[in-house]
C-alpha cells in the first residue's frame, strides 16, 4: 500500500519546506555513523551538489531528494524506511509543538492539538494539503490530498510520526493512526495523486 519511490523529475508543485531538510541533516550530523561524509559517500555523485547547499528554514525545495535522503539513511542504519521516517517525524512533532510552531500547534488537550496539526503538514509539504474532519476527546479523523502516488509512504509515515510526537507531548498515550486504503484522485501536473484518510486515536492520562 505504501510506496517510497521519488518522483522521476523535479516538480514545481510538490515541495518540501527547508525546515524538513534542516531537521534531517541535524540528525545526519549528530546521529548517523560517519555523519555528513558517510551520507554523501552513499548517494549518487550527481546528487551531491543538491545536498551541499545551505537550506533556509522557510524556503521550499524539491521533495524527491528528501525521500532519497531518508531512504539512504535508513539503509545505512539497517532500518525499515517507514519506521525511520516515522521516528524522525515523531521527534519533530514533539519539538515543533513546543518550539518553532508553538503558537500554532499548542493546545490544552490532545483534542485541541489534533485539530491544529494539519497546519504543520501544509507548511512542511507545499503542494499537498491536509484537511481536518471530526475531532473528539480521544479520536481525530483527517485526510491528506494531492499526494503523489509513488511517494505516498513518505507523507503517511511523516504524518503518523508527527501526530504521535505532538499528541504525546499534550499528554496522550497509546497514540495510533489507522489508514484507509489510498484512493486514486486523478493527476496533478501529470503526476498520479491520491487521497489518504486516517483516524488517530489515543488515551488520556489522569493528569490531562
Amino acid at each position: 500500500m505504501w510506496r517510497y519511490e521519488p518522483l522521476a523529475a523535479p516538480s514545481a508543485t510538490f515541495r518540501a519546506r527547508g525546515l524538513a531538510y534542516v531537521s534531517a541533516f541535524k540528525w545526519v550530523d549528530t546521529r548517523l555513523a560517519g555523519g555528513r561524509e558517510a551520507f554523501q559517500a552513499a548517494i549518487r555523485p550527481e546528487d551531491r551538489s543538491f545536498y551541499d547547499q545551505i537550506f533556509v528554514v522557510a524556503g521550499d525545495y524539491e521533495i524527491a531528494p528528501l525521500l532519497r535522503l531518508f531512504v539512504t539513511c535508513a539503509r545505512l542504519e539497517n532500518e525499515p524506511i517507514e519506521g525511520f521516517i516515522e521516528e524522525r517525524a515523531r521527534w519533530s512533532g514533539s519539538s515543533d509543538s513546543k518550539g518553532v510552531w508553538k503558537p500554532t500547534l499548542h493546545g490544552a488537550t490532545p483534542k485541541d492539538v489534533a485539530g491544529r496539526l494539519h497546519s504543520a503538514f501544509n507548511r512542511y509539504f507545499p503542494g499537498c494539503e491536509a484537511h481536518p474532519f471530526e475531532s473528539s476527546v480521544d479520536r481525530f479523523t483527517g485526510e491528506l490530498v494531492n499526494i503523489p502516488s509513488s511517494m505516498n509512504g513518505l507523507y503517511a509515515a511523516s504524518t503518523a510520526g508527527f501526530y504521535r510526537g505532538a499528541l504525546e507531548g499534550a499528554g496522550a498515550t497509546n497514540v495510533d493512526l489507522a489508514w484507509e486504503r489510498p484512493k486514486p484522485d486523478g493527476r496533478l501536473d501529470d503526476i498520479p495523486i491520491e487521497r489518504l484518510r486516517f483516524v488517530a486515536t489515543w488515551k488520556i492520562t489522569s493528569s490531562t
